[in-house]
């Protein structure tokens, strides 16, 4: 018997919950058998009876071992496999895995031993030690990480299909990178990818799984937190990340759509402003007309090194009546700290 690598979420789970100050943590193993012909899964503990009469006459058990940032163990606890219950234990001062603002990892380490204490198997990983609760406050639905307010910024995700495995781990990298810059914090995924999933705990993203039963999400290390497939009151669905169409980018290419900076002026803590070409309007007076994303409270739009105006607001910043004063004109939008240009022609018409 083995511990079973291809298991989507794993070969070790935990589930913990947060009492006075306390992490207390319910492990479940999976393993696999190997009866010459077929492998045959089998979970720790057990849950049917075919399950129990496989475990009957194993009398090995499974250490494990967690590992704090100087490599030092802070906690062992043994499973036997023949044991009906869950495995429990109790960790004092848990470091808390917090999501982006601090993706914090126990070193994990589970050995597989037979009756006599020989060696059968051993992995090793990192865990994300963390406690997610959903809550109903005024007859609203909120997610608690870790006992404190959590507000989800999600997009939907598809994983790469196409390529060599470390062409489709260098694409999952990249799209990580843009999910931060996005300002993102949650992703909910169609099917689970054991790689993506460590990727994203590494990073410090909140992952969900498409419930195959009804509409929405679940999160992946616990069945007891929902994400609704509408989340947001005013009916808007959670972004598409990449696809042929309606995404946050143009579909084969790394070029954000105008949806993506719309989103990120909503979800981005670093500040950044955007002028979108889509908006470019020739007014009847002969003047533009052009709208800006960003999440600065304020955003300063030059043309031709020129102060135009000045606007308040949050996200979309529309300017108009800008003056068309020569064949080719600079248009610069400044926000705190960051600004960005781009040049139009008077010919262009909309």
């Amino acid at each position: 018997m083995k511990f079973d690598r291809t298991a989507p979420c794993g070969s070790v789970e935990c589930e913990c919950k947060l009492e006075n100050g306390k992490a207390v943590l319910e492990w479940a193993f999976h393993l696999v058998q190997d009866s010459g012909e077929t492998a045959q899964n089998v979970p720790v503990p057990y849950s049917t009876e075919e399950e129990r009469n496989l475990l009957r006459k194993e009398k090995g058990c499974i250490l494990l071992t967690l590992n704090g940032r100087q490599n030092n163990t802070i906690l062992e606890c043994v499973q036997k496999l023949c044991e009906e219950e869950p495995l429990q234990s109790i960790l004092l001062q848990p470091e808390f895995w917090k999501g982006i603002r601090r993706p914090y990892l126990y070193g994990m380490e589970a050995v597989l031993t037979d009756e006599a204490g020989n060696l059968q198997d051993r992995i090793q990983g990192q865990l994300a030690l963390c406690c997610l609760s959903c809550v109903n406050r005024n007859g609203n639905p909120e997610i608690l990480l870790n006992h404190e307010s959590f507000i989800p910024k999600a997009v939907r995700y598809t994983l790469p299909e196409m390529g060599t495995e470390a062409a489709i781990q260098r694409q999952m990298l990249e799209d990580l990178q843009w999910m931060l810059k996005l300002g993102v914090n949650c992703i909910c995924l169609e099917e689970p990818h054991k790689l993506f999933l460590q990727l994203c705990d590494r990073h410090g993203f909140l992952v969900f799984l498409k419930d195959k039963k009804q509409p929405g999400y679940v999160w992946t290390h616990g069945k007891k937190v929902r994400f609704p497939a509408v989340p947001s009151p005013s009916g808007e669905e959670i972004p598409l990340f990449r696809g042929k169409s309606g995404s946050l980018f143009r579909p084969g290419s790394n070029c954000p759509t105008t949806l993506f900076y719309r989103y990120q002026a909503k979800w981005s803590d670093t500040p950044f402003v955007h002028i979108v070409p889509e908006s470019i309007q020739r007014l009847e007076s002969g003047n533009f007309a052009v709208l800006c994303y960003s999440n600065c409270d304020r955003v300063a739009l030059y043309s031709d090194g020129i102060l135009f105006e000045f606007k308040d607001g949050e996200e979309a910043f529309l300017f108009r009546e800008i003056p068309a004063r020569t064949p080719s004109i600079m248009l610069t939008a400044e926000g705190e700290g960051c600004c960005e240009s781009l040049s139009i022609h008077k010919s262009f018409t909309k």
